[in-house]
């Protein structure tokens, strides 16, 4: 249970990310980076997903009869259509600096806090 729970967290942080990809998208102000970010964590996390559920399965996930073991092999693929996951790194990689980092780090640890302090004050 706890390995499904994970994965669907993990599941619902990617959707909020592609969606919000999308909705620059149609602004006109989606970045190289934002595109890249989306296709290299929505590739690698299906195939982490599909990895984890024929894990659940056994060897039924091994059986062509069984759909988990087409989406295992659906999942392999995604991350080489429209650009590999090294190539998506790279991308991204050109954008990533040392003081964007840091920058993106403090931003995301005043999230969190924010997040926390909004937490407990609703206990």
């Amino acid at each position: 249970r706890f390995v499904l729970a994970d994965l669907h967290a993990q599941v619902q942080v990617n959707k909020a990310f592609c969606e919000q990809s999308i909705e620059q998208y149609d602004r006109g102000e989606l970045s190289t980076t934002n595109a890249s970010i989306a296709k290299l964590t929505t590739t690698e996390l299906q195939g982490k997903v599909a990895d984890q559920c024929l894990q659940l399965f056994g060897g039924y996930g091994y059986m062509q009869e069984y759909p988990i073991s087409r989406d295992f092999v659906d999942a392999r693929i995604q991350r080489i259509y429209g650009g590999t996951s090294e190539i998506m790194k790279e991308i991204i990689a050109r954008f990533v600096t040392p003081e964007n980092f840091c920058f993106y780090f403090r931003q995301l640890k005043s999230g969190l806090q924010d997040m926390t302090r909004a937490s407990l004050s609703n206990e």
